[in-house]
């Protein structure tokens, strides 16, 4: 009698177990629970990117590298692919600004494209991004060889690049936004400005 009653403890404890962990894969691949379950992700440095962060910061010498994950991929050896592409942030209209190519005047957060102005390194199951200039003027540069560049670097902002990964049918997508990190390479004084 005693060896079925701890029978059915252990029994009733390890169903337990199952269940605790099963919902602790589903919250984790849902965010909590906030989203659809995700089978496609990134992981940068030590974070994992389920649907989208910002906050980064790239320059020449730091690139920015990621892995990219698929939930199910140890139960297939089968390569899945996934493509990259850089788009504007356009999350904030008030961001905006216009530069000139050629005479032309262009909008920056209505560019379709500028993953020409990064090189970008792919292997099997992960990537690196590298900006073709140090700032914002050399990228677009790279991808506008007649740019006007004045005035080019004080209309940066905050997260104004989105790099998109999409897995290999593009049903699934995560986005990370980021910023060219600028070091200030010098200080200009206007001497009629300055008042003894």
């Amino acid at each position: 009698m005693v060896k079925r009653k701890s029978a059915g403890w252990i029994t009733y404890v390890g169903a337990l177990l199952v269940v605790i962990i099963i919902v602790g894969v589903v919250a984790r691949f849902t965010n909590g629970f906030t989203d659809d379950f995700k089978t496609f992700y990134l992981k940068v440095g030590d974070k994992e990117i389920m649907s989208g962060s910002g906050g980064y910061e790239i320059t020449r010498a730091k690139p920015m590298q990621a892995e990219v994950k698929y939930t199910f991929s140890f139960a297939t050896d089968e390569n899945k692919g996934y493509n990259v592409k850089i788009v504007p942030n356009a999350a904030d209209k008030n961001q905006d600004f216009s530069f000139t190519v050629d005479g032309e005047s262009k909008s920056f957060q209505s560019l379709q494209d500028l993953t020409d102005g990064f090189e970008i390194e792919k292997s099997e199951s992960s990537f690196r991004v590298t900006p073709k200039g140090e700032n914002l003027t050399g990228v677009l540069q790279a991808i506008y060889p007649g740019l006007d560049t004045a005035h080019i670097e004080e209309k940066a902002y905050n997260d104004m690049f989105a790099l998109v990964v999409s897995s290999y049918n593009e049903k699934a997508s995560v986005t990370i936004y980021f910023t060219l990190s600028s070091k200030v390479t010098g200080i200009r004084l206007d001497k009629e400005a300055i008042v003894f």
